[in-house]
């Protein structure tokens, strides 16, 4: 009795490795890519957390008919006299216009530290930002610049002395020094 002969399968390690070589090229082609991917999308995140939560704190001001401060906290408890944002910050209501949340009154909302490598810097002279209760912002225009370590460009977000808060392309100068202090 004759057995057919069954044909073999598979690949050969010649051909394992040259398809092992071709996709070692390919992610070599497409890592600095996805880094840029990885930066934008750092820098969209934080350019979205400060705008939404510089509303909320509008919003509440305002909502409850109340002055309320967004500022930034790496304590989640007191404001920090500082222009660095990128460390966590806070909204609270501040009654007696200290530039600090109310004592025995809960934040209204504590944000944490954003990414590493991503910074968050407000325009000088301006450590918080505080909302009346007819929403209005006081001061002059306040600029946030938010810039990371694998891109030359960056966002911004501004508050008008009417509290509107929108987006923008960063100031060049406010950029560089953004971009200054992460290095």
């Amino acid at each position: 009795m004759h057995t057919p002969r069954i044909a073999a399968r598979g690949f050969t390690l010649t051909e394992l490795m040259i398809v092992v070589a071709i996709a070692g090229i390919l992610v070599m082609l497409g890592a600095p890519s996805l880094s840029g991917l990885l930066a934008r999308t750092r820098g969209a995140s934080a350019e979205a957390a400060i705008a939404t939560s510089l509303r909320q704190a509008r919003t509440a001001a305002i909502m409850h008919n109340r002055r309320v401060v967004a500022c930034p906290s790496t304590t989640g408890r007191v404001c920090d006299h500082t222009s660095d944002w990128q460390h966590g910050w806070l909204i609270a209501d501040d009654a007696d216009h200290d530039g600090q949340p109310d004592a025995g009154t809960p934040a209204i909302a504590v944000f944490p530290a954003i990414s590493p490598g991503a910074r968050i810097t407000s325009s000088a002279g301006r450590k918080l930002i505080a909302f009346h209760p007819n929403g209005s912002a006081s001061g002059s225009n306040a600029s946030f610049t938010i810039c990371n370590t694998r891109s030359d460009s960056g966002e911004a977000v501004v508050v008008s002395n009417a509290g509107r808060v929108r987006t923008a392309m960063a100031n060049p100068q406010r950029l560089q020094a953004c971009l200054a202090g992460l290095q």
